[in-house]
């Protein structure tokens, strides 16, 4: 698990949301309300399909816009093969990790697990 958490807020621009991984090299950013609840992980490919359906996408819509409405998500009592059998199944490369309250303590992407079967 990657700690701590890069997040941005729902209402972020699509463009500011890029700019921020490309500035950290992250693939992911996870996505909180107002409240600092987790609404969902932001990747980039979700990114590059938006702005390739729409080329203004980048400035006219939020992350929230962007996200699948059922995020990928594990408590944080959870098991790596839990989070591994999430990401299959939803096919995704990423699943964020929260706390009991909603808040995002962390997230689990495939080159974690990659280098967690490295070692």
């Amino acid at each position: 698990m990657s700690s701590p958490v890069l997040s941005v807020s729902v209402d972020t621009r699509l463009g500011d949301a890029l700019e921020a991984m490309v500035r950290t090299g992250r693939r992911h950013l996870v996505v909180v309300d107002t409240a600092g609840r987790c609404a969902g992980v932001l990747a980039d490919r979700a990114v590059a399909a938006a702005w390739a359906h729409d080329h203004a996408a980048l400035t006219r819509l939020t992350v929230a816009q962007a996200l699948d409405p059922d995020p990928a998500v594990v408590n944080s009592h959870a098991k790596v093969v839990d989070a591994a059998r999430l990401m299959r199944a939803r096919g995704v490369d990423a699943v964020a990790v929260l706390n009991p309250d909603g808040l995002p303590m962390g997230i689990v992407t495939g080159s974690d697990l990659i280098a967690l079967l490295a070692g």
